[in-house]
């Protein structure tokens, strides 16, 4: 008799209709003014992007709903709501909760943020796996969100690649070999780089005050400062290969063995992971997508169903974050 092990048993999720095509006049600044970092934003053709009308549960809620459907589990048998809504309309609580409360999910339903740029879905799969195994739940739900187009100023080079987009998956005990299951992961963390990636407005000393106020800020926006540019080109090129193929060498696996998911930033990026890891399939949506921050490994992963199916019978998600860190998770299935 096959196992009951934790594994993913359903996908879903959702892009906004509006298209921003390189040639926007959101790009205008951009293609007038040379800025540091400029030639490491590459690699896309279209984003979507959310419309005036709409926000992160405009893209959220389907996800989650597409997801659940796929399972064929109820609102009511989910047991916990992880994941993150990137940025959320208020520093806290976390979008989520309104995804909790639009679904109908039960009282006991704990929803769950996970902040680590950008590697929340890793991060929610290997929270929620645990509790699986552990006994202490039965179903969940991770659903995670990015609306980064709103989260960049149109003067930096990252701007760019900004695109918006929501992936979910149900995570529950299962006996479907021919569904993901979770073998083990690899992470590589470089704190050295904290600060040079960071989301934050800028101040602005008045004088006299206003009230109690001395400054004045600018929105929150994702800025890179030089470290962060060096730490792209260092760690971002290097470490996530590394996690990868230290990952495959401890379960004795090979590029041609594995299909890999991997954050998509830039092609830059990719191309290097692609040259050193040597995967026997490299799935991607970033020209269709660009770069959806927290969201791209779940949509991703959901698009690829239908789109581009793994071929492998071992999958890496491969993400990266700001802080400076790197995941490789692997999984499994039989088919």
């Amino acid at each position: 008799m096959t196992e009951n092990l934790p594994r993913i048993t359903g996908l879903g999720y959702a892009v906004p209709d509006k298209i921003r095509l390189n040639d926007d006049p959101v790009f205008s600044w951009l293609k007038k003014n040379v800025t540091d970092g400029e030639k490491l934003f590459q690699g896309y053709e279209q984003r979507h992007v959310l419309d005036k009308d709409e926000d992160l549960i405009s893209i959220m809620l389907p996800a989650a709903e597409m997801a659940m459907q796929n399972a064929g589990v109820s609102p009511d048998e989910i047991d916990l709501l992880i994941g993150t809504g990137s940025v959320s309309e208020y520093r806290n609580p976390n979008m989520l909760s309104l995804l909790h409360k639009e679904l109908k999910l039960t009282k006991r339903v704990w929803v769950l943020p996970v902040d680590c740029e950008f590697s929340n879905f890793n991060a929610s799969v290997l929270l929620a796996d645990g509790l699986i195994r552990s006994g202490r739940i039965f179903n969940a739900l991770i659903c995670v969100g990015g609306n980064w187009t709103r989260n960049v100023s149109y003067e930096t080079p990252q701007a760019v690649s900004a695109g918006d987009g929501a992936g979910a998956a149900v995570l529950a005990n299962c006996s479907n070999q021919e569904k993901w299951t979770l073998t083990d992961q690899y992470t590589i963390t470089e704190s050295q780089y904290y600060g040079s990636m960071f989301s934050c407005g800028k101040s602005f000393e008045i004088s006299p005050p206003i009230g109690n106020n001395e400054k004045l800020w600018t929105d929150t926006y994702f800025q890179i400062n030089d470290e962060g540019i060096a730490g792209f080109k260092d760690f971002g090129i290097n470490s996530p290969p590394q996690a990868a193929l230290e990952l495959m060498r401890k379960h004795n696996l090979k590029g041609s063995d594995i299909s890999l998911i991997s954050h998509q930033a830039s092609s830059v990026l990719m191309d290097h992971w692609n040259d050193v890891i040597q995967p026997a399939q490299y799935i991607n949506s970033i020209k269709l997508f660009a770069n959806m921050a927290p969201a791209n490994i779940p949509v991703t992963l959901a698009w690829s169903e239908k789109n581009d199916p793994a071929k492998k019978d071992h999958l890496i998600l491969l993400a990266i974050g700001p802080d400076m860190h790197t995941n490789a998770m692997l999984f499994e299935r039989k088919t």
